[in-house]
């Protein structure tokens, strides 16, 4: 008898657990892609109300997660919609559905199982970086397990980035609560509710300062970053008045939408509809978008040839993240050109907090020349102390959060480890010149009446400074992200009664605990992919425990329950 062979189940007795996990979740996409609804408007619409109702994250602290670190609210949306827009259905024109046709309870169950398909991406790239290990058993069952001692780069920088976004919320969350006590009757359409809306976008606008980098008049894309923020706050006031008079998420003509917002803004309607593009998820950007989970949620989302519908939860969350996203991806070149830029907003949030008259701080970044002539390295920020005589240096490192890849995390991490070289070039150079031949080129009247008593070097990164791979970092000097400088000082500017706040703060960043991966103790966590399970535990030990216990005989009691 001749044995028919099945291409497929040889291939599949071929494949590594890594290599078949990716396969079932390709094969899962195809299938919740070939099940959204026919009308493809409908089935977006109700994903954007699905979304609307989540929680916001601001201020809200989220439990731990053996994937993510902390665990994400809705980690599969952009890639919900990417399926969407990939689908067969083509009926973008046709009228919105309610949730009364049976949507509303579709999209909660797609988005579920597109979050639990990203979460399963995350623990493949997690196994690419060497973090986790998995085995499966051939037959749909897949265990991984954390298999170091340092937490992943993604976890610290998501806890950072968290913490910011809260710590913006919590200062704002005074002005927010008086601003609702005000609140107008939603049906009105008169300039004093249109006043109040604007003023609260422009709150909303405030607790995004951490999401966008680029000084307010940087030109990418055809339009000022002022311009993005003026259009997004009048986006904003829209959706929130609309959210308040009980508007659910619907179809807009997106040419009413940009004159309207013109007139507001008395600015070209070319201008605005470009901005307005740039906030806008489509076709070509989903999968872009969709990249990293749980990630700046689409703040408009195109549902026909001229059609927009917007996001309350999309445009308050971080719709500036969106934007810098798809600006790369829109007008990469621009975006990359214009990337020095953020430097002069680095140095001045960092001098923000040396205001004192005791402080001295150059006014840009200080090159450092060798003998001939020629660069040596340079400072981008220095503080000098004239009661203490310290002297900080610091190295600033602006990225993008959030790398799209293992590919990209590795050039940031690259980047962010350069300053090792120019640590050693700067203190090089002291070494031979001076500390107070530095001070002189900071402000010269200072430098001759003080002299330097000891110098601080620091490398400050915008969201990420630490890493699991590389070099290790130059332990003379004290390296941390933006955020956790934040958070060490207790959120408060220096003052003139500090005794030395330059040695404080080099002392405390160096000293400063890493993120630490979850305890061997820490419940596994069980993801679904159609029928297939992917269970994540802490440690190699929990999975031998896990499988010790599912061998173990049972006893007679359990054999024979009472009753």
């Amino acid at each position: 008898m001749v044995l028919r062979r099945y291409p497929d189940v040889e291939r599949s007795r071929r494949m590594n657990a890594q290599e078949r996990l990716r396969q079932m979740i390709d094969q899962r996409q195809s299938r919740l892609r070939a099940g959204v609804p026919p009308d493809r408007q409908a089935a977006i619409l109700a994903l954007l109300r699905t979304r609307d109702r989540l929680p916001h994250p601001a201020g809200i602290e989220p439990p731990p997660d053996l994937v993510t670190g902390r665990r994400l609210a809705d980690p599969g949306g952009n890639a919900a919609l990417r399926l969407c827009f990939e689908s067969a259905g083509d009926d973008a024109n046709a009228a919105p559905a309610s949730s009364d046709d049976g949507l509303d309870g579709w999209a909660e169950r797609f988005l579920r199982e597109c979050g639990q398909l990203a979460e399963a991406e995350l623990v493949l790239a997690h196994c690419e970086t060497g973090f986790m290990r998995m085995v499966d058993d051939g037959n749909g069952r897949f265990d991984a397990w954390i298999a170091t001692k340092r937490a992943p780069p993604g976890w610290r920088e998501r806890a950072d980035i968290d913490w910011w976004a809260s710590w913006l919320a919590k200062r704002h969350e005074p002005e927010l609560r008086a601003l609702r006590s005000e609140r107008p009757d939603a049906e009105r359409s008169d300039p004093a509710s249109d006043a109040y809306y604007r003023r609260l976008a422009d709150v909303h606008l405030k607790m995004m300062a951490y999401q966008l980098g680029y000084p307010p008049d940087a030109a990418i894309g055809g339009c000022t970053v002022r311009t993005y923020r003026e259009v997004l706050g009048r986006l904003i006031g829209r959706a929130l008045r609309a959210r308040d008079r009980g508007e659910s998420a619907a179809p807009r003509s997106e040419l009413s939408l940009v004159a309207a917002i013109a007139e507001d803004l008395a600015a070209d309607p070319a201008v605005v509809g470009r901005a307005i593009a740039a906030f806008t998820l489509d076709g070509e950007g989903a999968p872009y978008h969709a990249a990293v989970p749980g990630v700046a949620a689409a703040p408009l989302v195109r549902v026909g040839p001229s059609r927009l519908a917007w996001s309350v939860h999309g445009l308050t969350a971080e719709p500036l993240l969106f934007l810098a996203r798809d600006l790369r991806r829109r007008a990469g070149e621009e975006y990359h050109n214009a990337a020095h830029l953020r430097e002069g907003v680095f140095r001045r949030d960092l001098y923000a907090l040396f205001g004192d008259k005791r402080f001295v701080t150059a006014a840009g970044r200080i090159e450092l020349r060798r003998d001939g002539g020629d660069v040596r390295t340079d400072v981008d920020a220095v503080v000098f102390d004239r009661r203490t005589g310290t002297l900080g240096l610091f190295e600033l490192k602006s990225q993008d959060p959030f790398a799209r890849s293992t590919a990209e995390l590795a050039r940031q991490r690259d980047n962010v480890l350069y300053a090792n070289r120019q640590v050693s070039g700067v203190l090089a150079w002291l070494k031979r010149h001076g500390a107070d031949a530095l001070l002189g080129r900071v402000d010269a009247r200072t430098a001759k009446t003080f002299r330097v008593q000891k110098v601080y070097p620091f490398v400050l990164g915008r969201y990420l400074a630490h890493f699991g791979d590389g070099p290790e970092p130059d332990r003379r000097a004290a390296w941390g992200t933006w955020p956790r400088l934040l958070r060490l000082l207790d959120e408060q500017p220096f003052r003139a009664t500090d005794a030395n706040p330059l040695a404080s703060l080099f002392t405390r960043l160096t000293s400063d605990v890493p993120l630490a991966r979850p305890t061997d103790d820490a419940p596994p966590r069980e993801i679904t992919i159609g029928a297939a399970r992917l269970i994540v535990y802490p440690s190699y030990a929990a999975v031998r425990a896990s499988a010790a216990v599912a061998r173990a005989p049972r006893s007679r009691e359990s054999d024979h329950p009472e009753g």
